[in-house]
């Protein structure tokens, strides 16, 4: 990563938009706990006054199509699309797919080559 990208990541502020009528979000909440827990990111009920000031800034309005997140960086305050499943947490902001959650990578083995047969012989 570049240090602009690095830069770029630690200004960004995402806020994942919660709501009664957002069935994946306790999902998204569960299986990001420890980024919400630590600060990186933060859950904001989606009437709630900050929230809805946000929206605001965004050029958004209050109707939600959930799972949403804000994303805050030097664009400016962008309403996002999530997409979520046991491995990933991806904000979708137009072109822009940021990783809030990936698997991990595990440490490979090298695995040993496959013998090939033996050429057959005439």
């Amino acid at each position: 990563m570049n240090e602009n990208t690095e830069e770029r990541k630690q200004e960004r502020k995402i806020t994942i938009l919660d709501s009664e009528e957002c069935s994946p979000c306790e999902q998204i909440k569960q299986a990001n706990k420890e980024k919400i827990e630590s600060g990186e990111i933060r859950v904001l009920d989606v009437t709630s006054d900050e929230a809805l000031k946000l929206l605001e800034k965004a050029g958004a309005s209050s109707k939600v199509k959930y799972p949403a997140a804000l994303v805050e960086d030097g664009e400016g305050i962008r309403l996002c699309d999530m997409f979520h499943d046991e491995n990933y947490t991806l904000v979708s902001c137009g072109n822009e797919i940021i990783a809030i959650r990936e698997p991990k990578e595990e440490a490979t083995t090298p695995q040993p080559p496959e013998e090939q047969p033996p050429m057959p012989s005439d």
